[in-house]
């Protein structure tokens, strides 16, 4: 029988475990400095600057979407499958695809986007109208970030590329806006134009290293590159996941906005992001096993693909119980830093924080889903999850409040996890947990 020590020992030495543990910290810390960079920029800014800034970013979040042409989740799988076969050619073939299709829609959302504000927002300030230029102008950059990072995270690189964009981008735009509140007083236009010179800065890093990360794989001379159709093809779908999913994220502050006013949403909000600690964990590890599991199932390791899944939610589940260990009894403390008023959603972090363990037993398997060859099954679960989450929230906000609104979040995140799971084994036979033993990938 093996020593309890030696178990624990090989568990905490497990690549999910380590890198895991990396990105959960990255994560963390990069939270951490976009929390404590907006409350200096509203500092340092005016409240209407602040407020404009706040505002640019908002479409720049949703422009940022369409751009990225759902380019930012395929190619984590098709970086994967490439590498399994040694086929680097076909990788810089679709980083080159990547390129021109997030230029071309960049520039084209650029160009109408100014059009729209110099035609229609005559009234609107010299600063409004110079931030939403400087903000058009990020959404192309940023989506060329995230076209970088997600090569690097096929390339299973992913602590690497976090680092970079949480952690280096933010403290080198926290520094430059420190520089220049020192001076005069900064608009929103000047932050902006701060956010898109580091930002193009980030990208030329990122360039170089994922080119020197590229250049480290073994290369099979005699493959060839797929037709583009293929890739653009399977890369839409992702296009209304994304939109769909982040619509999913806003749906419970919305409807509780709509049903019962902005004062209860104010009360929910603070409650829903210290809930939402408890899946930062899960986060971090699916997003090291994604492109782990994508190229495991390229090469047909189907044996090797369910011990690391297996791996993958053992460590989600243990770490979002150690979360909720921590912001569970705390929860009250946490919530009074924000203001009395805000104790009232303490039942909202009970309830979610148990939707998100729930969600940790299959949050691995659903993360397989989103990477891998199902990309028109992700779209129609993701449609399925928001319009259930509607009706949850109609139904429920009325009679029970905010805490109904984190019960409808709840069971749309279950269900989506679910339904993902199911689809997941009647495709492929892979569980969130089997007793299949096999070599380590």
């Amino acid at each position: 029988m093996t020593p309890p020590t030696a178990v624990l020992r090989r568990f905490l030495g497990d690549l999910l475990v380590i890198d895991g543990a990396k990105i959960f910290a990255v994560n963390v810390a990069g939270a951490g400095l976009a929390f404590v960079s907006h409350i200096l920029f509203a500092r340092w800014l005016t409240v209407e600057s602040y407020g404009i800034y706040v505002f640019a970013l908002g479409w720049l979040n949703i422009l940022f979407i369409a751009v990225q042409a759902g380019m930012n989740l395929s190619m984590v799988r098709f970086v994967a499958e490439y590498r399994a076969n040694g086929n680097t050619t076909a990788i810089r073939a679709l980083l080159g695809f990547s390129n021109r299709v997030v230029l071309g829609l960049g520039l084209a959302v650029a160009a109408v986007g100014a059009t729209v504000v110099f035609w229609f927002a005559n009234d609107a300030s010299d600063e409004f109208h110079r931030t939403i230029y400087g903000a058009l102008a990020l959404t192309t950059v940023l989506a060329m970030i995230q076209q970088r990072a997600a090569l690097l995270q096929g390339l299973e690189r992913v602590v690497q590329s976090s680092l970079i964009f949480e952690i280096l981008r933010p403290l080198a735009l926290l520094a430059l806006v420190f520089i220049l509140a020192r001076g005069a007083a900064p608009d929103a236009a000047a932050v902006m134009t701060a956010n898109l010179g580091v930002s193009i800065a980030v990208l030329a890093i990122l360039m170089v290293y994922a080119r020197s990360s590229l250049a480290a794989e073994p290369a099979d001379p005699a493959a060839d590159d797929p037709p583009w159709k293929d890739w653009l093809k399977i890369s839409l779908p992702y296009i209304a996941v994304t939109g769909l999913t982040v619509l999913l994220t806003q749906m419970d502050i919305l409807m509780i906005g709509h049903i019962l006013g902005p004062e209860q949403a104010g009360l929910y909000a603070p409650a829903a992001k210290v809930a939402l600690l408890a899946v930062f964990p899960v986060v971090a590890i699916r997003s090291r096993y994604g492109p782990m599991a994508a190229r495991l199932f390229a090469e047909s390791k189907a044996g090797d693909l369910q011990a690391r899944t297996n791996m993958a939610t053992a460590v989600s589940v243990l770490a979002c119980i150690a979360v909720m260990a921590v912001i569970l009894p705390g929860r009250g403390i946490i919530l009074g830093l924000f203001g009395g008023a805000y104790l009232d959603g303490a039942d909202v972090i009970l309830i979610l924080t148990a939707g998100y363990l729930v969600y940790s037993l299959m949050g691995s398997v659903e993360m397989f889903f989103l990477v891998g060859p199902f990309e028109r099954a992700n779209a129609l679960v993701a449609a399925m999850t928001l319009g259930l989450n509607l009706i949850l929230n109609l139904i429920l906000i009325p009679d029970f409040g905010i805490g109904g609104a984190a019960a409808a979040t709840a069971v749309a995140v279950v269900f989506r996890a679910l339904v993902s799971t199911a689809i997941i084994r009647r495709r492929t036979g892979l569980l969130p947990w089997s007793p299949i033993h096999s070599t380590q990938a």
